[in-house]
Order: structure tokens, then sequence, then C-alpha cells
């Protein structure tokens, strides 16, 4: 599940992600970038190095 272009909001993405394994999704794909503000392209949607180690500490548990 690709989280990031499916939702397209930050906010979004650990809910959709977390959704998407319990009904039986294989895997999430979610868009990372140092400085989400300064990409060149989906600046909304992706998340920062520290929030990315988040979402994955959220998801293993």
């Amino acid at each position: 599940m690709d989280v990031t272009h499916s939702t397209g909001r930050r906010d979004l993405l650990l809910p959709a992600a977390k959704a998407a394994l319990t009904i039986g999704a294989d895997g999430v794909m979610a868009e990372v970038h140092p400085d989400p503000a300064t990409a060149l392209s989906d600046s909304q949607q992706q998340m920062d190095l520290p929030t990315f180690h988040s979402f994955i500490n959220e998801l293993r548990q």
C-alpha cells in the first residue's frame, strides 16, 4: 500500500498504514525526505526522517 500517494496528506499516513496492514497488506510504501518543505514534489505527503522512525516504530507494535 502506498500511503503517501493514496492519502496525499502527512497526517493520514499512519492511520492508512495501520488500516492497510490490518486488512492484510503485505507491505507499506511511504515517501521520506530529509526536509520535505524543500522537496521538488509531494512535499505535503512526505515524512522527515525523525517522523519516519516514529512511523515505523508505531507500525511494528
